[in-house]
């Protein structure tokens, strides 16, 4: 399978540049920024820098492989190209290799992505667990590590809290330090209106991986009835 990333357009509204510049960001997506900005050079990939909305394959590969788990949405992609690594495929991601997409148009859509993206990662670990997901464990562990704090301010006495106040340091720090990594990308207000967003993307992915732990896996019968259609490039 073949791949690049899917950028906003230039033209975009200045909410939809923030939330890009937020998808784009080290620290909220980690490699699989690379889905949202152009990164490094064509290369050998893992299934976390590519992405469904701009990503070729052989037919041929597809039908062996049965298609997308439909137990799965969002991450049937994921899964799918997990099975094709195990089968000694190959995926590679060319930075050059782009579409334009617009993001989530408003604040609750993006909210509601966030929180989606979640879910589907934890989804995805129940059905084919890999170590490849141990990463997407940091949101959720942070959510309880915050709900540790919150506890503990209010059950401790002040001087515990300094174990939960140092790493909350530096997580502050690290927000911080990745705001200014964005500014040669997005410019100054850009960067430090994506800061919050950056805070938030933590919040809900790791909720939404809570939710997907405990979810009931809808069966394909149980989902809307679409229709897909594989197109064939000819050589």
């Amino acid at each position: 399978m073949v791949g690049g990333p899917n950028l906003c357009p230039p033209d975009a509204a200045k909410l939809e540049l923030i939330f890009a510049l937020t998808l784009a960001s080290w620290l909220a997506f980690a490699t699989s920024r690379a889905r949202y900005s152009a990164v490094g050079k064509m290369r050998s990939a893992g299934e976390k820098e590519l992405i469904l909305c701009n990503l070729m394959a052989r037919r041929a590969d597809l039908l062996e492989l049965g298609g997308f788990n439909e137990l799965l949405y969002p991450n049937e992609e994921n899964a799918l190209m997990d099975e094709l690594q195990k089968r000694g495929g190959k995926l590679i991601y060319d930075p050059q290799f782009i579409v334009h997409r617009r993001p989530r148009r408003n604040f609750k859509s993006f909210c509601k992505m966030l929180f989606t993206y979640g879910r589907g990662r934890a989804e995805q670990f129940r059905v084919n667990p890999t170590f490849g997901s141990a990463m997407n464990f940091v949101p959720p562990l942070f959510c309880v590590y915050l709900l540790a704090a919150i506890l503990a301010s209010v059950f401790l006495p002040p001087r515990p809290m300094e174990i939960f106040l140092v790493p909350f340091t530096f997580y502050v720090l690290a927000v911080i330090l990745q705001t200014l990594a964005l500014i040669p990308l997005g410019g100054l207000v850009k960067s430090f209106c994506a800061l919050p967003f950056i805070v938030l993307t933590h919040l809900l992915y790791g909720l939404g991986f809570w939710r997907g732990l405990f979810t009931k896996l809808k069966t394909s019968g149980e989902r809307p009835k679409i229709s897909v259609v594989l197109e064939t490039i000819q050589p």
